[in-house]
């Protein structure tokens, strides 16, 4: 190896070194912005959090359920649809059948 890569090789270790330092350090500065917060303060967040949000009734989750059963069921029966007649198309194309 030559001083000049050995120099290039050097300068980039230097500089790995120097952006992995001001990641920590950005981390730590980060990280003492940020207030302590207890946990038993962040369940009684999280608790008035879920107090505001609006729950679909009963109803409203039967209707989206079937809703989506629905379409899974005709996007299966198109996706079986197209793959009959792909596999219908090749084999006719190949002379198979």
């Amino acid at each position: 190896m030559s001083n000049l890569e050995k120099d290039f090789a050097k300068e980039a270790k230097e500089k790995e070194r120097e952006k992995r330092e001001n990641q920590r350090n950005a981390m730590k500065a980060a990280a003492a912005k940020r207030p302590k917060r207890s946990p038993i303060k962040y369940f009684k967040d999280a608790k008035a959090e879920f107090k505001k949000v609006t729950w679909p009734t009963p109803k409203q989750v039967l209707n989206n359920t079937g809703v989506v059963l629905t379409t899974i069921v005709l996007t299966a029966a198109a996706i079986y649809g197209l793959d009959s007649l792909f596999a219908l198309v090749l084999r006719f194309a190949y002379g198979l059948s």
